[in-house]
């Protein structure tokens, strides 16, 4: 009799469970899906495509309350039809009537976890697959709307757009002809830098090993999906002269990967390993990075001071493979910049350049001065902040002499001044930097933020503070959202017990009425949650109490609740 009363609970408290799930997840993913789909973001197909990969990120919040509504309904149509009563007269105990609750309950917290933990973040990896393959239809469906679309910093409008299909064997994976272009590329305050018109442009959609050996070294990543915009006769017009350019190719977009800098998207495993190996999240990279430069930048500058306090040889690398090497009597910071002294003895600087041939060059100037030079593309377009760091450096000569090559083909001449760019040391101190972990990083740039030592430099105290702060961020974060995954299965477990307990004590009330003296404190539950996620991100481990303190109230809840049924 008890196997029978057990498996009539357990069948009515799924069942229940299923329709409510499914009716809650729907009106949820098409309420998310609804605003991009009216917007033209989305076609027909899209949306049904991401409402169903909607779904399981929809499950995390909708599972707990649909099975505490269940469980809820289920013990209550019990208690109204005095099925209890009747359980109760045979002998049952209130804790036997209860146990396919919560055998329900822990079976529903085991599945919340496989859910968040392993589920959810690879439907939302499709997702991501979805918008990195269908980047493209979306950026023409804004532009097919009579919207403008955005790609990088820049913003493009279309009066048509028509899609032509590749070419049979062709690397392209989709390709879309433009007309009636306008092009409009503006800095993060709003300032607009570039304004231009094209009669026509095309959007290639192409994978990163297709494209040239510029692009793919500035993109780093051959598996990479990017999009490639060509404009047909472009006019730009910059501060009041057009400029035409035909054709005009924007640098290669790879197209963003939404959920790669998020924890939550990554299982518990993965977050193990990001613990380990942080430098994966780019915004931890990028204050690597600008450490490493830091630092490389002190060890330049200390470098070439010495060099040329003691006399000794500078040498220095061009873009094309040549050398510049410098020969100079002192070294001096008075000017604000790195001035290099004349020899005693001459009162010159004597500079040697060979050229990528072999070609040789001497020549001798009564300045120079060394600077670090910021990355720059003669591309208007183009930002500048990605690809590979480098520390290069621009040299300028005051009053030079050209002695004439070695073997006598020119003669000695004289110029005011030249300038040369893009040089590197021959020994690059940042290559090294750039290989070392963050955490070795960290411990290497110590003896640099400490007062008082020899290779102190104040201005890496912040860089270094920046990247010991995101790192611990991080840490805290993904410690945040494991325990987050814990708690959510616990509350499901909770619910389900609270929502079958109250049930039994309130039998003579309407079931919605029922459901709220559940539903509240369990809504309550869900914000401790929360609360406690954001507190453990922001104060480490001293938020844990928080997160879990919801469940341990709606426990004690339920516990008094059922002291007063078993009571009476």
């Amino acid at each position: 009799m008890l196997l029978t009363l057990w498996r009539a609970i357990t069948f009515e408290f799924w069942r229940l469970l299923l329709l409510t799930t499914s009716v809650l997840v729907a009106i949820i993913s098409f309420a998310i899906t609804i605003k991009p789909l009216a917007d033209g973001k989305l076609s027909a197909d899209q949306a049904i495509r991401f409402m169903f990969y909607a779904i399981p990120p929809m499950l995390a919040y909708a599972l707990p309350f649909a099975a505490g509504f269940a469980a809820t309904i289920t013990y209550h149509r019990m208690a109204a039809e005095n099925e209890v009563a009747a359980v109760y007269a045979s002998g049952i105990s209130h804790k036997k009537l209860l146990f396919p609750a919560l055998a329900s309950g822990i079976i529903l917290a085991s599945g919340m976890f496989v859910l968040n933990d392993q589920v959810i973040p690879r439907f939302l990896k499709e997702m991501e697959r979805m918008v990195t393959q269908d980047f493209a239809k979306i950026f023409v469906n804004q532009l097919q709307s009579g919207q403008s679309a955005q790609i990088g910093n820049n913003e493009i409008h279309a009066d048509f757009v028509e899609r032509v299909p590749p070419k049979p064997g062709s690397h392209i994976i989709d390709q879309y002809l433009l007309g009636g272009v306008a092009l409009v590329k503006a800095q993060p305050d709003g300032t607009v830098t570039i304004d231009g018109t094209a009669k026509r442009a095309w959007i290639l959609l192409l994978p990163a090993w297709a494209l040239g050996d510029e692009d793919r070294a500035r993109i780093g990543n051959d598996q990479a999906t990017t999009i490639l915009m060509k404009f047909i006769d472009l006019t730009i017009n910059r501060q009041g002269s057009p400029i035409t350019v035909d054709p005009f190719t924007l640098p290669a977009f790879p197209i963003p990967r939404v959920f790669k800098d998020d924890p939550k998207f990554m299982t518990s495993t993965e977050m193990k390993s990001l613990r380990e190996h942080p430098d994966q999240m780019n915004f931890v990279d990028i204050h690597r990075i600008e450490l490493a430069k830091g630092i490389a930048s002190m060890q330049a500058f200390r470098k070439v001071a010495a060099q040329a306090k003691d006399g000794s040889a500078i040498k220095f690398v061009s873009s094309h493979g040549g050398t510049i090497t410098i020969l100079a009597g002192g070294f001096s910071t008075a000017k604000g910049q790195w001035t290099l002294l004349p020899q005693p003895q001459t009162q010159k600087i004597e500079i040697e350049i060979v050229d990528a041939s072999g070609r040789t060059d001497r020549l001798r100037a009564s300045e120079a001065s060394v600077r670090p030079q910021e990355a720059a593309s003669d591309d208007p377009l183009m930002d500048t902040s990605s690809g590979k760091p480098t520390l290069t450096f621009t040299i300028d000569l005051i009053g030079v002499e050209v002695l004439g090559s070695f073997d006598g083909d020119r003669p000695t001449t004289e110029a005011a001044s030249t300038q040369y760019t893009g040089l590197q040391l021959k020994h690059n101190p940042l290559d090294e930097l750039l290989a070392m972990p963050s955490a070795e990083l960290l411990a290497y740039a110590k003896p640099y933020i400490t007062p008082g030592t020899d290779e102190y430099a104040e201005f890496l105290v912040q860089r270094h503070f920046m990247l010991d702060y995101k790192i611990n961020s991080l840490q805290n974060e993904i410690l945040s959202k494991l325990n987050e995954r814990w708690a959510m299965a616990l509350a499901a477990l909770a619910m389900v017990l609270a929502g079958s307990v109250i049930a039994l004590g309130l039998k003579d009330a309407q079931p919605l009425v029922v459901y709220q003296w559940s539903f509240f404190p369990a809504l309550g539950t869900i914000v401790l949650i929360s609360g406690g996620q954001q507190s453990i991100h922001n104060s480490g481990v001293f938020g844990i109490p928080i997160i879990y303190s919801g469940i341990l109230i709606l426990l004690v809840y339920t516990w008094f609740a059922l002291h007063k049924v078993s009571k009476h």
